[in-house]
């Protein structure tokens, strides 16, 4: 029997807990509980000696109903029927690989020729009858009301004409659906001519990669010859503050910003300080403050990864600042963003008494269902965030709903099982497609360091949680129904 199944310990500043994986409960513990729960489970002693022992903890575990075994959990999956009708005419966004070119080389971008597990940067373009054929593909059984068409590179805006050419096919082609847009760019090739024609659409939300103060940007986003692109980023960034932000017809902005180690308050709130007042960012513009993606990395990173401040998280430097923040300012704190889900999450987790025998994939989607990417060449994805994992499908044939349901659920089911039953953190964990899959036929479901990452994760929203629960419950129960009224 592997005991690490029953549970985890964790502690915030001030207190200590043991999270009870079968019931969800999270139980305050004094030392010598915290000492009795550690022997049971590292396997060191018994559960049943434990409780034989001493009395009143063995009392106690039986009233709470904790330690349970929990033999019949398993994961929760739709049949091959189920699944195809719920993917079927239901995927209501598209995401059109423009270009695998891109005028940068960031740092950190996994589309450098050392990460390992995505493709690299070519000349590779998708032609028009790519695209049309996935437009049409998904439109022809398409049973909702709104649609996203959305765009990805390389830098889209190298095949800025044939964005343009998508765009007006969409909207004769379907004029009855309501539409809406979107991409990211690094903001370096938008020209006036294009602010122009972005500022006659309607729901387009332009996703703009910015990392704060120059020191910053142009450490890590520069171009092929190594020049930051500071200057012409941030004068475009405010071209378009002027001439094309205009919620009222949603046409929108929003920063994705990546920060860097070292992992500082002080170095944040720069940051925030910089594009909330220096570059005058209205506060309904969303700054995504995001990490650095996953890989093998070949920049001169800081080795300080840790926030000095809050030694009880593991690997979540970014969202322990924002509890910081969060007990000062509530929802309407600027880093809010970082920590409302996971809030979510935990809150969720812990509602009920009951044992919970049963949970979804992990933290995957439905392959296909919700939104669709499609490469240069016309292979179907899950979305932007996935490696060379298998396709889905592609825009000639369509979706391979024998094939997804064999590898992206039948299979997966089948292979994870096993080491999922024996983990604490089963009922929590977030992994996706991106991390949990791979293309080696003989090795698919094996991937080094994702179900470690994912423990510290899941520990670290607990330590969150609590830290914030005891300093201000009432905020805390404030803000829960506030990001569910959203």
């Amino acid at each position: 029997m592997n005991v690490q199944k029953y549970g985890m310990i964790f502690q915030t500043k001030d207190n200590k807990y043991y999270y009870d994986t079968a019931t969800g409960k999270v139980v305050l513990c004094d030392d010598s509980e915290v000492e009795i729960i550690d022997r049971i489970l590292s396997g060191e002693t018994s559960l049943k000696n434990e409780c034989s022992n001493n009395k009143v903890f063995g009392e106690f575990v039986r009233q709470e109903n904790l330690f349970n075994e929990n033999s019949s959990w398993d994961f929760v999956i739709p049949t091959r029927e189920e699944f195809e009708d719920s993917v079927k005419g239901k995927c209501e966004q598209i995401v059109l690989e423009l270009t695998e070119a891109c005028n940068l080389r960031c740092g950190y971008c996994i589309y450098n020729d050392h990460h390992p597990d995505h493709r690299g940067f070519s000349n590779k373009t998708m032609n028009f009858d790519i695209a049309k054929k996935s437009i049409d593909y998904l439109m022809k059984e398409y049973d909702g009301d709104e649609f996203a068409l959305t765009y990805y590179g390389g830098e889209p805006l190298v095949e800025f004409e044939l964005m343009k050419k998508t765009i007006e096919y969409f909207k004769d082609n379907y004029p009855k659906v309501k539409k809406s847009f979107g991409f990211t760019t690094n903001l370096t090739l938008i020209t006036d001519d294009m602010i122009s024609y972005f500022s006659q659409l309607e729901d387009l939300e332009i996703v703009c990669s910015l990392d704060g103060p120059q020191k910053f940007h142009d450490k890590y986003r520069c171009n092929i010859s190594g020049t930051g692109s500071y200057e012409v980023a941030t004068k475009n960034f405010c071209k378009l503050l002027k001439n094309f932000y205009n919620p009222d017809n949603r046409r929108t902005l929003m920063i994705n910003c990546v920060i860097t180690p070292p992992y500082t308050k002080e170095k944040l709130n720069k940051i925030s300080d910089y594009f909330r007042t220096e570059l005058g960012v209205p506060k309904e513009i969303n700054i995504n403050y995001s990490y650095v993606d996953v890989g093998d990395m070949v920049f001169d990173y800081d080795k300080n990864n840790v926030v000095e401040e809050n030694k009880n998280l593991e690997i979540s430097p970014l969202e322990g600042i924002a509890v910081e923040d969060f007990e000062t300012n509530g929802v309407s704190s600027e880093y809010f963003g970082l920590i409302n889900k996971e809030l979510v999450r935990v809150a969720d987790r812990i509602k009920s008494d009951d044992i919970i025998d049963r949970s979804f994939l992990h933290g995957n989607c439905l392959p296909g269902q919700r939104r669709l990417y499609v490469t240069t060449q016309g292979d179907f994805r899950p979305c932007e965030k996935v490696g060379n994992i298998p396709p889905l499908g592609n825009c000639f044939d369509g979706y391979d709903y024998d094939r997804i349901y064999k590898i992206y659920i039948d299979e997966y089911a089948k292979n994870y099982r096993k080491k999922c039953n024996n983990c604490w953190a089963r009922m929590m964990c977030g992994v996706c497609y991106e991390s949990s899959i791979t293309t080696d036929d003989s090795n698919r479901y094996e991937t080094d360091g994702m179900c470690d990452t994912s423990r510290r994760i899941v520990k670290d929203m607990f330590v969150n949680y609590f830290t914030v629960f005891e300093r201000d419950p009432e905020r805390l129960k404030k803000a829960m129904s506030e990001i569910e009224f959203r």
